[in-house]
């Protein structure tokens, strides 16, 4: 090292920027990092994912993975799954429990400094998959039923009770005699005669 890039080393850690400068200063480059996923079927058509985050073969804790599912909705997407943090071991761990049925493909990613880093896909082969609705309650299909004619019914006796309103005005008003205005009779005064 030359007596100038420790002069430049000395002045950074004296000001706190050495995690940031020294490795684009001295030339050196961190190893990306690599994510491998793997997924374990469960009971009840759940999987358990999980993926292993190292770089420069020492393993990565308390990082956030997150994990997608490719979908067909309006061409190839990635949906997420949701995320989780990788341990001591490198290894975050996430239950997942499909809501369809079939071949599924999935992925891990980690967004690091130098970008996202993307695992291999894995694919799996779902069945007996949860639905993602809950069973309707029995109760549902009757209220469904009568929803509407109970609603009806309801909405006719609101304007029958409106219209009887506006019937009982009309009728009040037409019954009323306008009242005739009297003028007190103007009697001439009595002459002086």
């Amino acid at each position: 090292m030359t007596r100038r890039r420790r002069l430049l080393v000395l002045m950074l850690a004296s000001a706190g920027l050495t995690s940031m400068a020294l490795p684009a200063q001295l030339g050196a480059v961190d190893p990306p990092a690599q994510l491998e996923i793997e997924a374990e079927p469960r009971e009840e058509g759940a999987w358990m994912l999980r993926a292993t985050l190292t770089r420069a073969g020492a393993v990565q804790s308390q990082a956030s993975v997150g994990f997608f599912q490719q979908v067909e909705f309006f061409g190839d997407r990635w949906v997420p799954l949701g995320t989780a943090v990788t341990d001591a071991a490198g290894v975050a761990s996430r239950l997942y429990s499909p809501t369809s049925n079939g071949d599924q493909l999935l992925v891990a990613r980690f967004q690091a400094d130098d970008g996202v880093v993307e695992s291999e896909r894995v694919g799996i082969t779902v069945s007996g998959a949860v639905p993602f609705h809950p069973p309707e309650e029995p109760i549902l299909p009757i209220v469904r039923a009568w929803a509407f004619p109970v609603g009806f019914v309801i909405l006719v006796l609101v304007w029958l009770a409106l219209a009887g309103i506006l019937l009982r005005a009309v009728i009040g008003i037409a019954r009323t005699q306008p009242v005739e205005t009297r003028q007190p009779d103007r009697q001439s005064p009595p002459s002086m005669e």
